[in-house]
């Protein structure tokens, strides 16, 4: 379905565009509802235009040779899929899987052609390109040094921080947070029940709630302070 004008305007680098291709981008502009869970690439797929979030949330993952999932990162509201961009631009293949998150996604899209030719004359979708490269890039690298570095324990408890709402509720199942952090889903009940025997977080069908923050902020500050 086309969109509005109010809807373009949600993204800052199509406010700070030129007015004639601000025009380009809302004619040819498409939004389309995710279900939750549906694919939206997989690996090897040809990107042939540009995604954006508007609401929800897109999960790009990785597949192990032992099976097991992996959570690269998360697209939220505001941003695009780097490894989609990079494909764009270089002709590659899709490295990944990208699928609507928990909530589902509203997402809009461009073309390639039109992306291409608003980046080589719009600073703003330039800056928009480079600020989603570099905190991608950080990411990542939070994400590798994590799995390089931190205990299980530690990394399942950054991931509750990243998906608590603002009541601290992670509405994830133990197989879905096992499949974020590429491991299988005894070891997460384990370290689950381990937390809960301390106060730490409270357990429920489908939904795990932080009980005690600062605490597991203290315990996180001490396995990140440990010599390596």
């Amino acid at each position: 379905m086309k969109v509005s004008e109010d809807i373009v305007d949600s993204f800052s680098f199509a406010r700070e565009m030129r007015p004639e291709t601000r025009d380009r981008l809302l004619t040819d502009m498409t939004r389309t509802i995710v279900p939750p869970g549906t694919d939206i690439l997989h690996p090897g797929d040809s990107v042939n235009g540009v995604y954006f979030v508007r609401s929800g949330a897109i999960r790009v993952y990785y597949i192990g040779l032992d099976g097991r999932e992996g959570t690269l990162y998360w697209i939220q509201p505001g941003e695009s899929c780097i490894l989609a961009l990079n494909s764009l631009f270089t002709e590659i293949p899709y490295p990944a899987w990208a699928s609507a998150d928990e909530g589902g996604a509203e997402i809009l899209s461009i073309s390639g052609a039109l992306f291409r030719e608003a980046f080589a004359r719009e600073p703003a979708v330039q800056r928009f390109l480079f600020e989603q490269l570099s905190e991608r890039v950080f990411s990542l690298l939070q994400l590798l040094e994590g799995a390089m570095r931190l205990p299980q324990e530690e990394r399942l408890v950054l991931l509750l921080f990243a998906q608590a709402d603002e009541t601290g509720v992670v509405h994830l199942s133990q197989d879905k947070l096992a499949r974020h952090l590429g491991t299988i889903r005894e070891v997460v009940s384990r370290l689950l029940r381990n937390l809960a025997g301390q106060g730490l977080i409270a357990l429920a069908p489908r939904k795990v709630t932080i009980l005690d923050r600062e605490r597991l902020e203290s315990m996180m500050r001490g396995a990140t302070d440990d010599p390596i």
